[in-house]
């Protein structure tokens, strides 16, 4: 299939976040504003780990190499993205976002992944800017700290598991 997949996960992905921008009234209006907002990031969520595993089958076209300081980079940033998503509000959550992207497009220097990633950091980077322009309100507690190194730890000990990659240098 070659490249297909990855197009194809990568067409349903943008799609998915063209197209609930059109239908979002009639959608909160038959599943209410929680259920949509459930339904939606489930939906994205899925779709993002299609395309993540698409890109990772991808054939692979290096455009640079990966040193092992790269995936150090990663292991650094990764904390600092999972707590701005947990304490920022939504111009946090695209802050994190714009970190685990900016971090994986560097470790990953192939060009399915190098387009994977730099969609999604534009994409974050827009979503920030909208977010600051409506103010940035932090929730800073201790619960949210704690619940952000679960994550953080989950994301870490579970990546060779669900993306088959270690994440470890």
């Amino acid at each position: 299939m070659e490249w297909g997949e990855f197009i194809l996960a990568l067409a349903a992905f943008l799609g998915s976040h063209v197209i609930p921008a059109r239908f979002r009234a009639p959608l909160v209006a038959a599943l209410g504003r929680r259920g949509y907002v459930v339904g939606y990031s489930l939906l994205s969520l899925a779709l993002l780990y299609w395309l993540i595993l698409a890109a990772g089958r991808a054939p692979h076209v290096e455009l640079w190499p990966q040193w092992p300081w790269m995936r150090w980079l990663v292991n650094l940033v990764m904390p600092v993205a999972v707590l701005a998503a947990a304490v920022g509000g939504m111009a946090g959550l695209m802050a994190g976002f714009a970190l685990w992207a900016s971090a994986h497009l560097v470790a990953n220097g192939d060009l399915a992944h190098v387009i994977l990633f730099g969609l999604l950091l534009a994409y974050a980077l827009f979503g920030l800017a909208v977010g600051l322009r409506r103010g940035v309100a932090l929730r800073w507690t201790w619960s949210r700290l704690a619940v952000a190194v679960l994550v953080w730890a989950a994301l870490f000990h579970l990546h060779p598991l669900v993306i088959g990659v270690s994440p470890q240098p």
